[in-house]
């Protein structure tokens, strides 16, 4: 059973939630029982546990006040007798007898009753509403400690005991920030700034080729992402009028649908995912911190930077940023490839010799014969017309 209750998400947690038991339920606390009694107490909470702790209850007698919350849940408050003797006698002066819970008089039973239910009203605001009764058969709880101390140096006991069940989900609240970005606003950093993504197929990606545009349909020129160290948040931009271009400029064009002409392979026709990211660049926190909080800013020298054409992370090749109507493109010049250089076929040791060829039959010079007229009927050209002697064969 003790186990048991040490492995529960109450204990599991304590470290996380002990922030609000502290900033919260406590300050409460000490705000109700100071108010009560018009008088300033110093209360400390100096421990919070799941079981009764034996340590904290030995030797001493407590005044216990039961409160019910629901048809299930009740709340313990015990105020030790050290405590209440102090208490009683800056309310109601000094008794002339020693003060025990066997002579307590109903006055002095109402002021303890009446701390327990104001300290109550004050901290159920924060107590969550249970509603799975039947669950619960015997509420495990959370029993809080606190030390009070008068202006004499006297010290006492209360004791707190919240049933589990009826304690909020308790998120830690965030410690005080000494520092924020706007404190070192031109730190930077490096970053990541993708510009859009589009959708391929593997045969294309295998065929690109420099002078390639490929567009980014999934893109805004008015927006693009950061990355940094992994998270990633869309942030406003102006648009740089300088790389608008056509698909016919600069020599530039669109990849052609090339589904047709994958050779009957079926995983050409894949899709594949392709993002276009820049080269890491510097950011400072400031510019971090106007991007954080919405502002436009103004990338122009980001456009300068290469750009990477990526699949799964993996550059597959880099070219400039442009802008074709209203979605970002990349006119690509430079491929990377996976496919090694082929290498130059290595030469014979010794070149064979090649057979003497026969010798040609070499025509014997003749005289130039004067030109005559074209009759235009190639039946006047004779072949025979030209001699040719057996010595010039």
């Amino acid at each position: 059973m003790v186990i048991t209750q040490y492995k529960s998400d109450f204990s599991n947690n304590l470290d996380k939630s002990f922030y609000w038991f502290r900033k919260i339920l406590f300050a409460k606390l000490c705000e109700r029982t100071c108010e009560y009694l018009s008088k300033d107490y110093k209360l400390k909470l100096v421990g919070i546990c799941e079981k009764d702790n034996s340590i904290l209850f030995n030797g001493e007698d407590f005044f216990v006040t039961r409160i019910k919350v629901d048809k299930v849940n009740e709340i313990f408050f015990r105020i030790s007798l050290p405590f209440i003797e102090h208490m009683l006698e800056d309310s109601l002066g000094k008794r002339s007898e020693p003060f025990s819970a066997e002579n307590m008089t109903e006055l002095e039973a109402k002021i303890l009753t009446g701390l327990n239910d104001y300290i109550y009203k004050g901290i159920s605001p924060f107590l969550a509403k249970c509603t799975n009764f039947d669950e619960i058969e015997n509420p495990n709880l959370a029993h809080l400690t606190f030390i009070t101390e008068n202006e004499y140096g006297e010290v006492g006991k209360i004791i707190i005991s919240v049933p589990i069940a009826i304690l909020p989900p308790v998120k830690p609240l965030a410690p005080h920030i000494n520092f924020d970005m706007g404190s070192f606003p031109k730190y930077t950093v490096p970053v990541k700034i993708i510009s859009g993504k589009s959708e391929l197929t593997l045969y294309d990606i295998q065929h690109i080729e420099s002078g390639d545009i490929v567009v980014l349909e999934e893109s805004n020129i008015k927006m693009m992402t950061i990355d940094l160290y992994g998270q990633r948040m869309d942030f406003a931009i102006n648009p740089e009028t300088s790389i608008i271009t056509g698909i016919d400029d600069n020599g530039g064009k669109p990849m052609a649908d090339n589904t047709t002409n994958s050779g009957g392979n079926m995983w050409d026709v894949i899709p594949v995912e392709i993002s276009a990211e820049f080269e890491k660049v510097s950011i400072t926190l400031g510019e971090l911190k106007q991007i954080s909080e919405g502002v436009i800013v103004d990338v122009g020298a980001i456009y300068e930077n290469k750009i990477f054409l990526k699949v799964e992370n993996k550059p597959i090749a880099s070219g400039e940023l442009i802008i074709i109507n209203d979605k970002y493109a990349v006119r690509v010049d430079e491929v990377f490839t996976d496919k090694p250089a082929e290498q130059p076929q290595a030469q014979q040791s010794a070149p064979q010799a090649a057979p003497a060829p026969a010798a040609a039959p070499q025509a014997a010079p003749q005289s130039a014969a004067p030109q005559q007229p074209a009759s235009g009927n190639d039946e006047d050209f004779n072949y025979d017309n030209f001699d040719i002697e057996d010595e010039d064969i």
